[in-house]
């Protein structure tokens, strides 16, 4: 549901949230749930897009594409749960 929400959220203004939060703030969700592996709504990693030097030139803030787990915990496949 959070990737759905960062792309609605991008397609609503045209650039990404800057963070979990800043979905909670707009009210894109009410609160950022909890990773269901560490059961912690603290331990999301948030992955940042990559911008390009135009971009950062014309002080654009990059803003989050992706989140992951941040469990340390690997899969019972042998791939940390961080991948995911």
């Amino acid at each position: 549901i959070l990737r759905k929400l960062i792309n609605q959220y991008y397609v609503d203004k045209g650039y990404y949230p800057q963070s979990l939060q800043t979905l909670v703030d707009e009210e894109y969700l009410f609160k950022i749930p909890e990773d269901p592996i560490t059961r912690s709504a603290e331990t999301w990693i948030e992955i940042q897009q990559t911008l390009t030097m135009e971009e950062l030139v014309a002080g654009a803030l990059p803003g989050i594409v992706d989140v992951q787990s941040g469990s340390e915990d690997i899969s019972t496949e042998g791939t940390p749960y961080s991948s995911w």
